[in-house]
């Protein structure tokens, strides 16, 4: 089970999470292969096995991916993304891991979109040989929410690849195998400054 804590000012709300349903996912590129599909769906399919491979001649820096989700009113507190290819070990380093991300949610006004907020170069978990984690990680984004309550607007959420990890790599393709997204379920727990900072320790 998925569990946030955040403060709404006065309490640390501790909240359980679900999975937000994607209603699409789109890249500025994919890799092109007879034999595999390397396409977006692969990113929004449940399997950490399998992944989307960006298409462009260099690593991917600059490439976009963007996603909508089925419930319009939902909001996504939680992100779950696997910044590699995690078919198996050997396949995640042959390949590109994505190091750093920027993130942004979008919103809409009329005929035109903008950015409601931006997180600028976030960055992945690295081992010991500064390698990008072969695992999952997660990015919580819920404290926007407090700061920003009419996000009546919002429409997507897009992610740009600022940097990648490409040591000891045999090919310049940079993957990305899953990408999950977690909105609020319940609400646990209420708890005052004083009796948070009591069970932090």
């Amino acid at each position: 089970m998925i569990t946030i804590v955040e403060n709404d000012g006065a309490f640390y709300n501790k909240y359980t999470l679900k999975l937000l349903p994607v209603h699409t996912c789109s890249a500025t590129s994919s890799l092109k292969n007879k034999i595999r599909d390397y396409s977006e769906k692969n990113m929004i399919d449940n399997n950490d096995r399998t992944a989307w491979v960006e298409g462009d001649m260099d690593s991917g820096i600059g490439e976009i991916i963007r996603v909508t989700f089925e419930d319009k009113n939902a909001l996504p507190y939680v992100i779950r993304i696997v910044p590699g290819y995690l078919k198996s070990e050997e396949t995640w380093y042959k390949n590109n891991r994505v190091a750093k991300i920027n993130i942004r949610t979008i919103g809409t006004n009329g005929d035109s979109e903008y950015t409601i907020d931006e997180w600028k170069n976030v960055s992945f978990r690295k081992d010991s040989l500064s390698k990008v984690f072969v695992s999952p990680q997660y990015i919580d984004i819920s404290q926007n929410y407090i700061q920003h309550m009419g996000y009546t607007d919002f429409i997507a959420i897009e992610f740009e690849i600022m940097e990648v990890d490409t040591i000891g790599v045999l090919y310049n393709d940079t993957c990305i195998s899953e990408l999950s997204f977690y909105e609020i379920d319940k609400l646990i727990k209420a708890y005052t400054p004083e009796e948070y900072q009591e069970i932090k320790q």
